[in-house]
């Protein structure tokens, strides 16, 4: 199993469908692919970490 597939497992097996809000916008696509590639995965991560943050402490709250 490649590096890929585990991270793609891993995402499935969380078993969490999170809403549209919490998806990467065309834009914010755009703005990564005009960035260097190893800058745009880092901010891409810490970008979907601060919006799954988000998610959880919206969740805590309802």
């Amino acid at each position: 199993m490649t590096n890929m597939e585990k991270m793609r497992r891993y995402i499935e097996r969380t078993g969490v469908k999170f809403p549209e809000a919490y998806q990467l916008s065309m834009e914010e696509l755009e703005a990564l692919r005009g960035m260097g590639t190893f800058e745009s995965l880092a901010l891409a991560f810490e970008y979907g970490r601060a919006k799954g943050f988000r998610y959880s402490r919206k969740g805590e709250k309802a």
